[in-house]
């Protein structure tokens, strides 16, 4: 686990946020996947897109990406963005996924 979150770290500059682009601008989130068990929770308290934009920005960075012209469903979109890369690089790379040929062997 050090090692994967060392390579998260490594590669997003960050272990528990991820980032995306708007407006040439660059916009911190909090990684569902890793973020701290209490962030969690509290997120199960939000009903609203924009109550969910702004836990996953802050209070201060989502006021600053509504002024630059955003909105909650960017943000939004954002993390679904986000979370199938995620599931994309993990299907990709899985040490665990069975090649076709082993497949045929198990037939045999």
């Amino acid at each position: 686990m050090d090692a994967i979150l060392a390579q998260r770290e490594e590669a997003t500059g960050s272990a528990d946020h991820f980032t995306f682009t708007f407006k040439a601008q660059e916009w911190s989130c909090t990684d569902p996947i890793t973020a701290e068990d209490d962030w969690k929770d509290g997120l199960l308290d939000m009903q609203t897109d924009v109550e969910v934009a702004e836990y996953y920005l802050g209070e201060d960075q989502y006021a600053t990406f509504v002024a630059a012209g955003g909105r909650a469903g960017y943000v939004i979109l954002a993390i679904n963005q986000y979370m199938q890369k995620m599931k994309q690089d993990n299907e990709d790379g899985r040490p665990t996924r069975r090649s076709t040929s082993s497949a045929k062997r198990r037939k045999r």
